[in-house]
């Protein structure tokens, strides 16, 4: 079939685009057909799993490595794109990884479309937030945000106070935080608070409302929500995760 040849043509260019970015360990890689089936992926996605070979992800789907809400957060996310031919780009995502432990991803995905415009699949890419190199964040104040939102999650945090702190515009302000994080100033207050209460949420038993409002949230909801849509779980759930994977 014609959506065949089209697919097989994408999965050959995909597997270049994979051997590509073998050279570049911080950036994960995966195409997917119509099903939702992987068909390409590179290294680093296998090793984020857990696997030392990419070809065992073939044939299958998220559900298949992922926690059932982890990986229900993917599929609705495939389906956008599969079903709208939406892109999603720079999702920021808390992600659990092969060995238990977590990692901060900007994820993006695209559809793929046959020569008549169908929808056959998508490809999708990861950056690892790696924390930056010794003397980058000292970057025109950067590192005097970064301390300061971290000291004051639970306050209200602008991007218009932060800047001021560091003695910026707030678009200057956003060009040294994208350069230094790969994040906007928005985006890096909001991984912080996640990244704080995930720390909690595994590392304590404190009730999660308690946690909400230490992290900037106005009530243990407002937290639930960002959570999820940034974890592809909730709190609770992630608490539980954690705790079977110690």
């Amino acid at each position: 079939m014609a959506e065949d040849r089209d697919f097989l043509k994408h999965v050959h260019e995909a597997g270049l685009c994979a051997r590509l970015f073998e050279a570049l360990p911080d950036i994960v890689f995966c195409l997917k057909d119509s099903d939702r089936r992987y068909r390409a992926a590179n290294l680093a996605f296998a090793g984020r799993l857990g696997l030392r070979d990419p070809a065992r992800l073939i044939g299958r789907r998220a559900e298949d490595f992922f926690p059932a809400e982890m990986a229900a957060a993917y599929r609705k996310q495939d389906q956008l794109v599969l079903g709208q031919g939406r892109s999603i780009t720079d999702e920021l995502e808390l992600i659990s990884n092969g060995d238990g432990g977590t990692g901060w991803f900007l994820a993006t995905k695209i559809p793929l479309h046959d020569a008549s415009g169908a929808i056959i699949g998508l490809a999708s890419i990861s950056r690892d937030l790696r924390q930056p190199a010794a003397g980058e964040a000292e970057l025109a104040g950067v590192a005097r945000v970064a301390d300061h939102v971290r000291a004051h999650l639970d306050e209200a945090l602008k991007t218009e106070d932060l800047a001021r702190i560091a003695g910026l515009t707030a678009t200057q302000l956003d060009r040294r935080m994208r350069r230094v994080y790969h994040l906007t100033t928005a985006q890096f207050i909001r991984k912080s608070r996640i990244e704080n209460a995930a720390v909690l949420l595994a590392s304590t038993r404190r009730p999660i409302a308690e946690i909400a409002l230490e992290c900037g949230y106005g009530d243990q909801t407002a937290l639930t929500r960002q959570f999820r849509a940034t974890v592809g779980m909730p709190p609770a759930a992630f608490r539980e995760h954690r705790r079977k994977n110690r």
